[in-house]
């Protein structure tokens, strides 16, 4: 792989210099490197590619080669990679279990695609936030620019020019409905001319949703569609969901592009020295803000707005892109979450109350879009909906923004309860049993490895959160009575689960039977999700020198899930560079990045499921706790550093009370720190005590 290096910074620094005079990396260095991620496609292929991404955290959808949706007479030959609609946050059915899934709103497509195409280009831009499909045919040429309006968030704009003729397009609202759960929904759409635009009428079960379409193209309604006449020059088109169109295109594109360009100016960033590094942390971070919100709409579907598989949002998967949103300084972002959970903390209570008959919360497995009144009602969809770990992430998502908010009336209001409630849960299924040792025991519940069957005690990934929450409940004064603290003193049942290999079971009953053929290795828990321990624990070091053992067919290699984003970032925090590298290498090897390294796919070569934000949040963490670590409370440099050359980085935003700017080598490090609160911690083994917007530069040696 390193002899493909592409040397980013040192690029950079032939062309620009990288740190400007506040020892920050400049705005031509971060634009550089942005810019160099560009997915660029020279060669039109007329067999399925991957589709292009685009979103703005609330409305959203995937292009094809063509710039345009995927005409739904082709879909078997040209959606392998994935579905291409429109799709909305506000745009969601309650239907079968009494579940929330984000539906379809409608698709854009080519009424005839060009016989042969003799020119083409397609790229996307980061920077920019747009994409821009350019193809010849014939004396024909046809330039398309898509965005999804940032600041108007329920807007999506297409910009076509035309020189010569081109093919209508064809405006299909979506009708008939494939849903998770094998449920075939349908919607109708009553299409109307009112003031200059179409408005779109969709109704569905017990959701009403109105879109308004404005353009300066010829449009006539043509079997509840709409087809619009493209001619010669610039045709601009406007898809608005809830209100009527009140923008130009001109203008939307311009307020779309300067949002792009400054949001990548002021968040954090890491230049790497290697392409693939840089193409995983830039697009990942673009796919983030396609998918996420801070206007508490709830959460959106691991894949987006792609279409992609699941119709809703998993909280514990989410939290790993949380962390993420945390360390850029998208803290106003990760902030609205844990306001939309807090806001929600007695519906929760009652949710649990309803299905488990214990008091506290059991975080859901997914959460739901609208009230949780009903939801899932008579009974959820699975045995998977019982994985009693998941309020351990939640906690972790509360606490942690709480740091960085820094406001005690912010974590009285939103942070705490959620906490408290948490490690009421767990301490009301916790039973101290004759070995003297605290166990976890409750029916119906399953754990995180989904192979490691039903209504098991002790799952190893719920101990892990009932310490973490307890842990917290204590440090925030809530353990009123020494329950917490008493339990953690006496002990929770993990040495009831150590094995002969020195590693804990998944669970009690399972026991050596699941060594080998776990979907995802629980027992790198505290070095991946839930920071418990102050340093690696013997338990945690000997299950990740055996992950490949415990899990199922990793050595072929595959992976299901976002098993091998753990591994990328148990590795990062183990600091083990080699057996790193060999995680990172098997991204290819296993199929579980397309060959451009445009996105991750949910499980290894499942092409119709790409798009997992999810691996991505994990990977990306990884590639950041390579060279900035807080992990175990204090500030690590390069604990895991793959890279020959230098690596920058500026803004990331440490939960010690610190950004972290500065370059980073193999044997030495550049940095300049600076307190966003009073705080203490300790580098490389030296005690630092900073006021608030207090700055020092340290130039360290590494090991």
């Amino acid at each position: 792989m390193f002899k493909k290096l592409i040397f980013l910074p040192l690029l950079l620094l032939l062309f620009c210099p990288v740190f400007g005079q506040n020892s920050g990396i400049s705005k031509q260095a971060i634009e550089k490197a942005i810019r160099s991620t560009d997915v660029e496609r020279k060669v039109f292929s007329d067999s399925a590619v991957i589709n292009l991404y685009q979103g703005n955290g609330v409305f959203g959808t995937s292009y094809g080669a063509l710039g345009l949706q995927i005409d739904p007479a082709k879909n078997a030959k040209l959606t392998k990679y994935g579905k291409t609609e429109y799709l909305n946050m506000n745009h969601f059915v309650r239907a079968k279990f009494g579940a929330d899934y984000v539906i379809p709103l409608a698709k854009f497509y080519w009424e005839k695609d060009p016989e042969k195409i003799t020119k083409y280009s397609q790229v996307q831009s980061f920077y920019d936030g747009t994409l821009s499909t350019q193809f010849e045919y014939e004396k024909n040429k046809v330039l398309v620019k898509t965005w999804f309006d940032p600041v108007d968030k329920n807007l999506a704009g297409l910009k076509i020019n035309v020189t010569g003729k081109a093919s209508n397009i064809i405006f299909k609202p979506s009708d008939i409905l494939d849903v998770h759960y094998d449920q075939k929904l349908t919607q109708i759409a009553k299409i109307t001319n009112e003031n200059n635009q179409w408005k779109i009428e969709l109704s569905c079960l017990n959701k009403k949703t109105i879109v308004y379409l404005k353009t300066n193209a010829a449009v006539k309604l043509q079997d509840n569609n709409l087809v619009l006449s493209l001619h010669s020059g610039e045709n601009n088109i406007l898809l608005s969901v809830g209100k009527s169109v009140a923008i130009s295109a001109e203008k939307s594109l311009k307020q779309n592009i300067e949002w792009w360009n400054n949001k990548w100016q002021n968040m954090g960033i890491v230049i790497f020295p290697e392409i693939h590094a840089q193409q995983m942390w830039v697009r990942s971070m673009a796919q983030f803000l396609y998918s996420f919100n801070d206007e508490k709409l709830g959460l959106p579907p691991p894949m987006g707005f792609t279409g992609n598989h699941w119709s809703f949002g998993y909280p514990q998967d989410d939290s790993f892109v949380h962390t993420m949103l945390l360390s850029t300084g998208n803290i106003k972002m990760a902030k609205s979450w844990i306001e939309y959970f807090a806001e929600r903390v007695s519906g929760m209570k009652a949710y649990t109350k309803r299905l488990m008959n214990v008091d506290g919360i059991m975080a859901p497995w997914v959460f739901p879009l609208g009230d949780f009144e009903g939801y899932h009602t008579p009974s959820v969809p699975n045995k998977f909906y019982y994985e009693i770990h998941n309020s351990g992430y939640f906690a972790r998502m509360a606490y942690e923004t709480a740091v960085f908010v820094n406001d005690q009336n912010w974590t009285q209001k939103n942070a705490k309860p959620i906490i408290s409630e948490t490690a009421k849960f767990y301490k009301n299924i916790a039973k101290k049993e004759s070995d003297n040792l605290w166990h976890l025991s409750i029916q119906p519940s399953t754990g995180q490895d989904e192979k490691g069957g039903v209504d098991q005690d002790d799952y190893l990934c719920a101990l892990y959160s009932a310490q973490y929450c307890m842990q917290k409940a204590i440090e925030y004064n809530l353990d009123e009575d020494g329950t917490y603290a008493k339990i953690l003193s006496e002990g929770l049942a993990f040495p009831a689960l150590k094995s002969q290999r020195g590693i804990y079971f998944s669970n009690k009953g399972r026991g050596e039977s699941d060594f080998g053929k776990q979907k995802h290795p629980v027992q790198l828990n505290a070095l991946a999700f839930l920071p418990v321990d102050n340093t690696v624990s013997d338990a945690s070091k000997t299950a990740y020198d055996l992950r490949y053992d415990i899990t199922m067919e990793a050595k072929k290699p595959y992976f299901f899930g976002w098993t091998l984003g753990e591994f990328l970032l148990a590795g990062s925090r183990m600091g083990n560079v080699s057996e790193w590298q060999k995680d990172w290498d098997n991204l290819t090897k296993a199929d579980y990045v397309d060959k451009d390294w445009i996105q991750v796919y949910e499980t290894s070569g499942v092409y119709k499921d790409a798009y997992y934000n999810i691996t991505n949040g994990l990977i990306t963490q990884s590639l950041l706790n390579n060279v900035v670590s807080d992990w175990y409370g204090k500030l690590e440099i390069a604990k895991c550093n793959p890279w020959k050359g230098k690596v920058f980085v500026k803004d990331i935003y440490s939960k010690l009370g610190i950004t972290v700017n500065g370059e980073i080598e193999q044997t030495s490090a550049s940095l300049v720190l600076k307190a966003w609160k009073d705080c203490e911690f300790d580098l490389q083994g030296e005690k630092i005590s900073l006021k608030k917007n207090q700055t020092i530069k340290k130039n360290i040696t590494l090991k």
